[in-house]
């Protein structure tokens, strides 16, 4: 399995080049160094630190760890203990901070800049309590739901624009090489990711998180259930019944298994059979705690290499 790496070698001469800017002397600084004013996404005027390094990037620790900078603290559910798993090799050791953003654990952070992701990220004070704190740049949820366009925006942001072209560049060269193996391996076998927790089941919307990785990067072919909802549903995973469920025409299944006993429950469901994935052995499991159920660079190409696994094999 090819690895990629996040800067390619045109990217590192790009930063070498930009260090030696012939338009300043020695003893100069840059005409762009020092801090910079600019508006958010919310209409706020936020003065970005010269590099700053110590962020609170609350459930934008894909696109942070990305562009090459670790977090201060890490997005969390404290009351279940609940992390961004997917992300533990890159925040390992990274404190949590709870995902309504408590102004006193902000505080306790000493940040020298903050990224929210919308207002509504920022439950537990408002806008001014936290530009207090540090200077707080906000990413409306439109923006938050591409992950290509949050990470071309804090790179603008972060100064580290060469890092967020490189990492899609590299994304993108990815997708094309797996795409086509995937295409010669199955075709235009149906395919569907249906993730069980509390009782319920829920597919994947088809353009956007792992079902943009599927349907829209890989341009794999989505089974019924997911061809069939509605557009724009808005909606990450939408609830399906189990009688929806018994005329599923998947030929591979993703089950994202954060409930075992409902999984287990449906597997011995009579209709459970009669699924062309499970007849032709193509049921593959996923934690309930891993890349798919993110969005992001790193989210998705952990997705990709998930679906390569399974279908193609090492």
């Amino acid at each position: 399995m090819k690895k990629y790496i996040l800067l390619s070698t045109m990217g590192l001469a790009l930063l070498s080049a930009c260090s030696d800017d012939p338009s300043t002397t020695e003893g100069e600084e840059p005409a762009d160094s020092g801090p910079v004013t600019v508006t958010d996404q919310a209409g706020n005027e936020v003065t970005i630190p010269e590099d700053p390094s110590r962020i609170v990037a609350s459930y934008l620790e894909d696109p942070l760890v990305t562009l090459g900078i670790t977090p201060v603290r890490q997005w969390s559910v404290l009351e279940r203990s609940s992390t961004q798993v997917y992300l533990e090799e890159q925040l390992a050791g990274i404190e949590p901070i709870d995902f309504n953003l408590p102004l006193e654990a902000l505080m306790e952070a000493e940040p020298d800049l903050v990224f929210a992701s919308g207002e509504d990220s920022m439950a537990s004070g408002s806008y001014d309590q936290y530009s207090k704190i540090a200077p707080t740049y906000v990413i409306d949820n439109e923006t938050k739901d591409d992950w290509r366009a949050t990470l071309t925006l804090m790179g603008e942001v972060l100064g580290k624009d060469t890092e967020a072209e490189a990492a899609i560049n590299e994304y993108d060269a990815h997708v094309a090489e797996i795409k086509n193996q995937l295409n010669e391996e199955i075709g235009d076998s149906k395919v569907a990711a249906l993730w069980v927790i509390g009782g319920k089941f829920f597919v994947v919307a088809p353009d956007v998180a792992s079902g943009a990785v599927l349907f829209e990067d890989l341009e794999l072919t989505p089974a019924n259930l997911i061809a069939e909802l509605p557009e724009n549903t808005g909606a990450h995973w939408n609830p399906v019944s189990l009688e929806a469920i018994a005329e599923l025409d998947a030929d591979y299944l993703f089950l994202i298994d954060s409930d075992p006993e409902t999984i287990e429950n449906l597997e011995n469901e009579s209709i459970w059979s009669n699924i062309p994935a499970v007849e032709q052995g193509h049921i593959y499991n996923r934690s309930g705690t891993s890349s798919w159920l993110y969005n992001g660079y790193q989210a998705n190409t952990q997705t990709i290499d998930s679906v390569y696994e399974a279908i193609i094999g090492e």
